[in-house]
């Protein structure tokens, strides 16, 4: 009989990007010039950071009070990613070719 993964909602609230650090992002992504959104996400980057988030929202074991590096360090990729998603969408970064 398979078990069901737990998820650790702590984890996921520390993993979720803030919106407000997004946008800094995003607008610092803009600022920078002409970025392909294409060459940020070359390689496996984002599928792999989608693989660890998955994978971590089941053995994270720290609390809602509890600091996770883990945790930190995917929120900050993703909105890493959300940032660019949100400047390639709204025109502020235009592709290159």
């Amino acid at each position: 009989m398979p078990t069901t993964a737990v998820i650790n909602f702590a984890a996921q609230e520390r993993m979720t990007p803030d919106d407000y650090v997004v946008t800094v992002i995003a607008e610092d992504f803009a600022a920078r010039g002409e970025l392909s959104f294409e060459r940020f996400l070359s390689g496996y980057y984002a599928e792999s950071l989608r693989l660890i988030h998955d994978a971590h929202l089941t053995q994270c074991t720290a609390g809602p009070d509890q600091h996770c590096p883990t945790c930190n360090g995917i929120r900050v990729g993703l909105a890493g990613l959300a940032a660019e998603q949100r400047a390639v969408t709204s025109g502020q970064v235009t592709h290159g070719h």
